[in-house]
């Protein structure tokens, strides 16, 4: 046996020592046996880590100023230490496993949660992913029991016709009744069952208004409104339903093509905090009754109801802040709460008499017997509503009054907005400037919100031939920080108001100009031509506004003509449409 020393040498390919000369160890792979230290070219004694170990680049470290010296072995950026954490007893690398959240591993609560986020008919598909799952719909909270949610498209056609009606009617109500008797029944905030029913289906109504009674409910909806056809004999609302005990849960009720005659002995909904009746059968007197027990009342809102004639509201308590009165044609007086504090009515005008101590600071008011806007505002308001903050007023311009040297201020407005529509087969008498008393009246206002619609034939762009621009005495207005103007066709008395408001708006800081009548129009009467009207707005505002613009606060929606071609006029003013064709461009439209 050679006495020859051994030697290991380095193949700079791998990090595998090889042995040079000598025997090794019998059943010892040269290969798989490795000495735990050897010599280098020097003598010294070297571990065989170190020697499987590679060189480090000292690249980075001497791009960084640290002169080429590596971090320790103790640093915790060390890319050893970390490799060695991921090693077992063994020296053999260890596969980190991934955790991946599924959501059959959620538990059901949560589960029920998320699945009441989606549309009913989308919750109920759900239960064919798995047995887990085949029930999970059944705790929706929130139960959309409509025409459009659970019958198909041939259904809602069908109804059309007389004959469709009633075989339309029998399905949605066998429907209805299997997804009621699928659920179970609790944790139940919102029901809406809208459909067309009448009298002759009570048994049933009365059957989910139970259900509703039983899940302890707290929005109710029951809307069997048809615009197609008249309903023969509307459903008789069941008062006898409710007690004391079980109707303390429901604090929203929303009625709709429903008689309403509640007893003599009717305790109330003693937690209902919004009222809504669309269409309601209800005479004076039971909707005093019936008002007059709901005593944590918020929100009431009268829809369309023919019966009613005066409502009075004094007799509630001043919980009530927000009334909502619409097309009523019958009502002749409204008498509010001292409590109140948003009205919006729609409808004839009518005399609006409020007692004693009132708060009312929201108004929204439309009705196409205000001939002058200016005129209501200064002659009728001021005296019955001293503290309104938020003023909205949509009417018709058709003459034009001499308004006094000084006007009543309203010194507590803020928000006004004024939905103007000019009509006329020639020039209207009114002048826009004279809209420049408003800066006076209200000191205090922030924000000004100006929509025309001027509906004229005779419509004239303005230009330097039509003579100079009028200007009124300066009016400093220390507030005044935004100011929206549509349906701005460039004609004289418009240009010379936004110069007025753009020249005394000493802290301004929007002006927008829209050439289009977005809110004060009737896009079914516009003229087919009228779009060229927008055209002529946005280049007068654009060549005039923005070029006695010093603060940079004008900013101008760009009508070309391009844009109007061939389009209709009401395809560019109508909310449906514009939100239409906003779809289409992105393309999100589904055919």
């Amino acid at each position: 046996m050679s006495n020859t020393p051994t030697t290991t040498i380095l193949d700079r390919n791998s990090f595998h020592p090889h042995i040079s000369s000598g025997t090794p160890c019998v059943n010892e792979s040269p290969l798989k046996r490795r000495p735990l230290w050897h010599r280098d070219h020097s003598g010294e004694h070297v571990s065989t880590a170190q020697l499987r170990r590679p060189r480090r680049r000292r690249t980075a470290s001497l791009a960084a100023g640290g002169g080429g010296r590596e971090p320790p072995a103790s640093s915790p950026r060390d890319p050893r230490k970390r490799i060695a954490s991921k090693e077992d007893l063994h020296g053999q690398m260890m596969k980190r496993k991934k955790w991946r959240l599924q959501l059959s591993n959620l538990p059901e609560d949560i589960l029920c949660t998320i699945v009441s986020k989606l549309p009913l008919r989308e919750a109920a598909r759900t239960s064919i992913l798995s047995s887990q799952w085949n029930r999970t719909w059944c705790s929706h909270t929130n139960l959309n029991l409509s025409y459009r949610s659970i019958m198909s498209r041939r259904y809602i056609e069908r109804d059309i016709r007389p004959e469709g009606r009633k075989l339309n009617a029998e399905e949605f109500i066998r429907r209805v009744d299997a997804i009621l008797q699928q659920h179970n029944g609790g944790g139940v905030e919102k029901i809406e069952v809208i459909g067309l029913l009448e009298n002759e289906n009570a048994y049933h109504i009365n059957g989910w208004v139970n259900f509703a009674i039983k899940s302890k409910t707290k929005q109710l909806v029951l809307d069997f409104r048809s615009f197609h056809w008249p309903i023969d004999e509307p459903y008789n609302f069941a008062f006898q339903i409710f007690d004391a005990a079980n109707m303390e849960n429901l604090q929203s009720l929303k009625l709709g093509s429903i008689s309403l005659k509640p007893p003599a002995d009717f305790k109330g909904f003693q937690n209902l905090k919004r009222l809504k009746l669309l269409d309601v059968g209800i005479t004076d007197e039971d909707l005093q009754l019936l008002l007059s027990n709901c005593n944590c009342l918020e929100f009431l809102g009268i829809y369309c109801c023919k019966l009613i004639t005066s409502l009075r509201t004094t007799h509630l308590s001043t919980q009530l802040k927000h009334l909502y009165v619409y097309e009523c044609p019958c009502l002749k007086e409204i008498e509010l709460n001292s409590g109140l504090t948003t009205l919006e009515y729609i409808g004839p005008l009518i005399p609006l008499a409020p007692p004693g101590i009132y708060v009312l600071t929201n108004l929204r008011i439309k009705s196409w017997d205000i001939s002058d806007s200016l005129q209501y505002i200064f002659t009728e308001l001021p005296s019955t509503l001293p503290r309104l903050e938020m003023l909205t007023l949509q009417c018709r311009e058709l003459e034009r009054i001499t308004l006094p040297d000084k006007p009543i201020k309203f010194i507590y407005l803020k928000h006004l907005r004024l939905e103007l529509a000019f009509s006329g087969l020639r020039k209207w008498d009114a002048d826009i400037l004279d809209f420049a008393c408003i800066l006076e009246a209200a000191p205090l206002m922030e924000k000004l919100e100006f929509h025309m619609w001027m509906n004229c034939r005779d419509h004239l762009r303005y230009r330097k031939a039509h003579g100079k621009l009028r200007t009124l005495p300066p009016c400093p207005h220390y507030h005044l920080k935004e100011v929206n103007i549509a349906g701005f066709y460039g004609q004289k008395d418009q240009l010379e108001l936004a110069h007025h408001i753009l020249r005394n708006s000493v802290v301004l800081q929007a002006m927008n100009i829209d050439p289009r009548p977005i809110a004060a129009c009737d896009p079914s009467r516009m003229a087919i031509l009228e779009a060229f009207n927008f055209v002529d707005g946005s280049k007068v505002a654009m060549k005039y506004l923005c070029k006695a613009d010093h603060r940079n606060v004008v900013h101008v929606s760009d009508v070309s003509r391009k844009d109007v071609e061939n389009v209709p006029a009401y395809r560019l003013v109508s909310p449906f449409w514009i939100e239409f064709d906003k779809t289409k461009r992105s393309g999100l439209l589904i055919r």
